[in-house]
């Protein structure tokens, strides 16, 4: 059991998708209300470290776990200096510790479940895999499309042009103003690679154009969350086991807490393809 000074702080750019809120669910299953905190920070890079900085003076931590974000070499050698280990969750940085599933191997997944389908026109709607001004790149969203990517070129086919779509969300509103290029585009199969909420928007706006799904166009998510079975059609998805990679963080901020503060660890997740409906 965790000693009772235990104080595993949560932050995030902002706790407003479904993939973050599951993951919240998951830890507070795990971890003492009184040894659990919770604080977002910023996606502006400028901002972020400042915002890290006053999160390591005010809630005090004993462990920062970081979703979707990638601490500055300052912060991290800071906290480290403090005593205090950082794991990231679904990102990495040199000197933190990551546990993720392995983004590469759900792109690669996706492409090759259409590519067995005989998909020839192939979308994908992707979070933003490359840094903007002093909004960060997604690390998820770089392997994702890679692993996506390197797949179809394979098999000799790559993502038509105009075609990758990258959205600023993750939300279901993403989803619905993304479809109607991909529509006019001609696609018969979209990869989400931008999670399940998103391709939740891209279905609702299949269903208003009179797109059939999958015969017109096939869909594949990410995530796997509870929306994906409630869904018409029920969604096609790549799992990412969230419990299990909770319960790696949880594992590393107690039992292994010094060891990763001398040896940060990177552990990656398999990921499931969930063949459903979509696609």
């Amino acid at each position: 059991m965790p000693s009772q000074s235990l104080k595993i702080v949560v932050t995030a750019p902002y706790f407003g998708s479904l993939f973050q809120i599951a993951i919240l669910d998951h830890f507070k299953k795990l971890v003492a209300p009184e040894n659990l905190g919770f604080r977002s920070s910023t996606n502006d890079l400028d901002k972020q470290s400042e915002s890290l900085r006053k999160l390591l003076t005010e809630n005090k931590p004993t462990v920062l776990m970081a979703i979707s974000m990638s601490p500055s070499p300052d912060i991290i050698s800071l906290y480290k200096t403090n005593n205090v280990p950082i794991i990231l969750l679904d990102e990495e940085a040199p000197g933190a510790s990551t546990l993720a599933t392995d983004n590469y191997m759900g792109g690669q997944l996706a492409a090759e479940y259409f590519i067995s389908k005989g998909k020839k026109k192939i979308a994908i709607v992707n979070g933003r895999a490359r840094a903007v001004g002093n909004l960060s790149g997604n690390y998820c969203a770089r392997l994702r499309f890679k692993g996506f990517s390197e797949a179809l070129k394979h098999k000799g086919l790559s993502i038509p042009i105009g075609c990758e779509i990258e959205v600023p969300n993750y939300s279901r509103e993403d989803g619905v103003a993304a479809m109607p290029k991909l529509i006019n585009a001609g696609v018969d199969a979209i990869f989400c690679a931008a999670a399940d909420n998103t391709a939740l928007g891209l279905l609702s706006a299949a269903k208003e154009r009179g797109t059939r799904i999958p015969e017109d166009i096939a869909i594949i998510g990410f995530d796997d969350l509870p929306v994906a079975l409630l869904s018409t059609p029920p969604l096609t998805t790549i799992r990412q086991p969230m419990r299990e990679i909770v319960e790696a963080a949880y594992k590393m901020a107690t039992i292994q807490r010094e060891e990763i503060l001398r040896n940060p660890k990177k552990v990656l997740f398999k990921p499931e393809l969930i063949i459903r409906q979509s696609a």
